[in-house]
């Protein structure tokens, strides 16, 4: 019997007190919509999904059983900082809000979820395995006045048609539990999944918990296409080749059993000229970082003026210069001098302007910075 009906029930709280064993609010965000576990002090603080608005509290859909694993924080605040840094340096004209300390003051904590699907699979199946094997041929070469000959091995692979039936229990396979899932992935990296604990109150703390928007139901076609890609594996080892493909199977699951894994990314924002925020994600585990690094246009035009005054300053002095050289004839030299800088002035004036727009065509696509951090 297929049970793929068997979804976790998902309850809309009104409020709550105390989850998972902890004292936290149900709250949201009515410019995303997302929804978090936060603790009483965050209600009013902005949201750490879009940093456009404000935490407050509201109902949620929400599982009552607490996560199965999490992945712990491993970056502290020091080492964080530090990331914060080496990420804004590189970004020469900034906008105002684009600072060190604003960042670092702004740095939330923040668990995201997946859900993990233990399943029971069986099934018939087919497939092509492919099994290496090599060819010997020779290769002629002409060096040294003379024709020379040597051995070369090449790998091929024989594709044979196998079927079989295969039946597994599968535990903690992966599949999405946000709509935002796949951006927090590219943004992130990956995580090493062999850390991941049981579930510890003590590792939430301070954090914000954010929770799941897609539920198990809408999840389970990327749970299913995960179990398939570990059948595949399974009859390939079966079939004990090196290689599979085309690979069918018409499963049945059963003893589907849904929980959560918590995973851990640090989230601050800064806002540019028009006040806009940009968000800044940095891997809690591993200190890969992505963000959009933006420079600010107004302060460009705004070196570029303090340049093009003092290329006028500098303009006025060679004048001044050049109508005293009747008095004291070494004044010329110190014309000439002042008509140099006032050239250099005005074409400096021109970079201030043209940097931040060719610096901001670059951050099109959000830069990712990996730190190799103990």
């Amino acid at each position: 019997m297929n049970e793929t009906a068997q979804f976790p029930q998902v309850q809309i709280a009104e409020s709550v007190e105390s989850v998972w064993g902890v004292s936290l609010k149900i709250a949201g965000c009515l410019k995303c919509g997302q929804a978090f576990l936060v603790e009483v002090s965050r209600l009013g603080q902005y949201c750490p999904h879009c940093a456009q608005g404000i935490l407050q509290t509201q109902p949620a859909r929400l599982r009552a059983e607490p996560p199965e694993l999490l992945i712990p924080f491993r970056k502290n605040r020091q080492e964080i900082g530090a990331i914060l840094e080496k990420f804004i340096q590189p970004v020469w004209l900034r906008p105002s809000d684009f600072t060190f300390d604003n960042l670092v003051q702004r740095v939330t904590p923040v668990y995201w979820p997946m859900c993990l699907v233990d399943a029971h699979l069986k099934g018939d199946w087919r497939a092509e395995v492919g099994y290496d094997y090599q060819v010997k041929s020779s290769q002629e070469s002409y060096s040294a006045g003379g024709w020379h000959s040597r051995d070369v091995l090449e790998t091929r692979v024989r594709w044979e048609p196998r079927l079989g039936y295969l039946e597994r229990h599968y535990d903690n396979v992966v599949s999405p539990a946000l709509n935002a899932h796949s951006a927090l992935t590219r943004n992130l990296g990956s995580y090493h999944q062999q850390e991941a604990i049981p579930y510890q109150v003590e590792q939430i703390t301070h954090a914000v918990l954010q929770i799941p928007d897609l539920q198990p139901e809408n999840s389970w076609p990327q749970a299913q296409a995960q179990l398939e890609m570990h059948a595949a594996a399974d009859c390939q080892q079966a079939a004990e080749g090196q290689h599979i493909r085309n690979f069918q199977i018409n499963p049945t699951y059963s003893s589907l059993n849904w929980t959560q894994q918590l995973q851990p990314m640090y989230v601050s924002y800064y806002k540019d000229d028009e006040g806009q925020p940009h968000l800044v994600w940095i891997n809690g585990q591993s200190g890969v970082i992505a963000g959009k690094r933006l420079a600010s246009q107004k302060a460009g035009w705004k070196w570029a003026g303090i340049l093009a005054g003092m290329a006028i300053v500098f303009f006025l002095l060679s004048l001044g210069s050049f109508a005293a050289i009747a008095l004291l004839p070494l004044l010329s030299l110190a014309g000439i001098l002042f008509i140099i800088l006032a050239f250099g002035s005005a074409l400096a004036s021109i970079f201030p302007v043209v940097w931040p727009w060719q610096w901001n065509r670059q951050q099109a696509e959000q830069k990712i910075v990996t730190h190799d951090h103990a």
